[in-house]
């Protein structure tokens, strides 16, 4: 963080750190395979889903994700009970990893092209938007998901400013 002193290691964070570099490497390995060979099942959506619960600057991961979802849509697209289904868990695991980095790039864009999909309450969207700015009001993420959610609705400009005030 700016103009913050960094603090010292805890004792065995270093330890910990190791550990979670073998795990993360394991993941993304296993990921891969998935990834090149276009499998799409449950076992390794949820891979990913782990893959970005550890890091959610996985890039790859994010587009993957998509590529599956769209997959698993195109199969299940007269199910609309499966389809809100799936949107909903793509939202959790995003709302998920924002909590981890609330200023990751791929999971603001991911929640993006979810909402896109035609899913989710503006409500749902607002409140969260609220958690994430009262934690850090500078996250220009989070204003910009903003900008994104009131263009959806068609919310006017005055309306927004009440909002905002």
């Amino acid at each position: 963080m700016h103009g913050r002193p960094k603090k010292a290691d805890k004792p065995g964070k270093e330890a910990a750190s190791a550990a979670k570099v073998v795990k993360l490497r394991s993941f993304q390995s296993q990921f891969m395979s998935n990834h090149h060979h276009k499998i799409y099942t449950k076992e390794a959506i949820d891979l990913s889903t782990k893959l970005l619960e550890i890091n959610p600057e996985a890039y790859t991961a994010w587009n993957y994700r998509q590529l599956a979802v769209e997959d698993t849509l195109s199969r299940e697209e007269s199910n609309p009970h499966l389809v809100k289904s799936i949107l909903d868990e793509e939202l959790k695991v995003v709302e998920s990893t924002l909590r981890q980095n609330f200023k990751s790039y791929g999971a603001w864009h991911h929640r993006k092209w979810v909402l896109s999909k035609g899913h989710s309450s503006v409500g749902n969207e607002l409140r969260l938007l609220d958690k994430f700015q009262s934690l850090y009001s500078r996250n220009f993420h989070a204003w910009n998901y903003l900008r994104f959610v009131v263009e959806l609705i068609n919310r006017s400009e005055q309306d927004e400013l009440k909002y905002l005030r």
